[in-house]
């Protein structure tokens, strides 16, 4: 293999670009330095379900979708991105048919936030992106994924400028989520997205399309974790103990469906 030219950063990873050589050296990781990527490429090499020829439109639209979610993730500054359109204004993302963001405000929010945001989800109690944070719901799905979230290609419909494509998004629960006890079974949902890129296959513009209650009910699915329920009866516990001694400065009250013990 030829050594990379002067200012590349195509190295670092096999299925990733743009995480080391001399075009990074001014790149501002979010965690201080690049990460690292083995555990899950072990996760993805075990159980992908294709396995794409070297090369071929299959593996360059999969690697280049890796290796955006990669600079999502851990690079502080749009303007370090290798992956998306430079020109300002230019990135898009929108999922099922929600409000475009732009690559700021999917920078600040996060790919998970951004993946998850919209109105039914709230409501029903299963994740509410806008109560969460960049850091706070990356902890999250990196608690209940040990072994990583692993991604691949499926079928690719259309070649650039405009790639449409089926994925599938992977991973088991060895961990807990939001109080959930982890059930250590494969969590996993498809879809599709639509991607318009550049000449130079920098993406312009990003859709996708899933069921977020195929990842939700896999998380969702364990039962509340024992330690929670537990400091919730302490909290209860101790609330009736301040009540019953008084200590709010008024006489406890009688309830007035039990007898005072006195005869008539």
């Amino acid at each position: 293999m030829e050594a990379p030219a002067a200012g590349d950063s195509s190295g670092g990873d096999r299925y990733r670009s743009h995480l080391a050589g001399e075009g990074e050296k001014n790149t501002l990781w979010r965690h201080g330095a690049p990460p690292t990527y083995d555990a899950v490429n072990s996760l993805f090499e075990a159980e992908r379900t294709q396995e794409w020829a070297k090369g071929s439109l299959e593996e360059t639209v999969q690697n280049a979708i890796k290796t955006w979610e990669m600079e999502l993730s851990h690079k502080a500054r749009l303007g370090d991105f290798k992956s998306v359109s430079p020109a300002p204004g230019r990135f898009r993302l929108s999922v099922n048919g929600g409000r475009a963001l732009t690559g700021e405000e999917t920078l600040a929010m996060g790919s998970y936030n951004a993946l998850l945001s919209g109105p039914i989800l709230p409501g029903a109690g299963a994740y509410d992106a806008a109560a969460e944070t960049f850091e706070s719901s990356h902890e999250l799905f990196r608690s209940a994924f040990p072994r990583g979230f692993a991604w691949e290609v499926v079928k690719v419909y259309s070649g650039p400028p405009v790639i449409a494509f089926k994925f599938r998004h992977w991973g088991h629960m060895e961990g807990p989520f939001k109080g959930h006890a982890p059930t250590g079974d494969k969590v996993e949902f498809s879809g599709v997205a639509v991607l318009k890129v550049d000449e130079q296959l920098r993406a312009e513009d990003v859709e996708v399309y899933y069921d977020p209650g195929e990842l939700l009910a896999g998380l969702l699915k364990g039962p509340k974790e024992e330690a929670e329920v537990a400091a919730l009866a302490a909290r209860l516990g101790e609330a009736a103990a301040v009540s019953g001694s008084g200590a709010d400065g008024q006489s406890p009250a009688s309830c007035p469906y039990l007898g005072s013990g006195k005869q008539d």
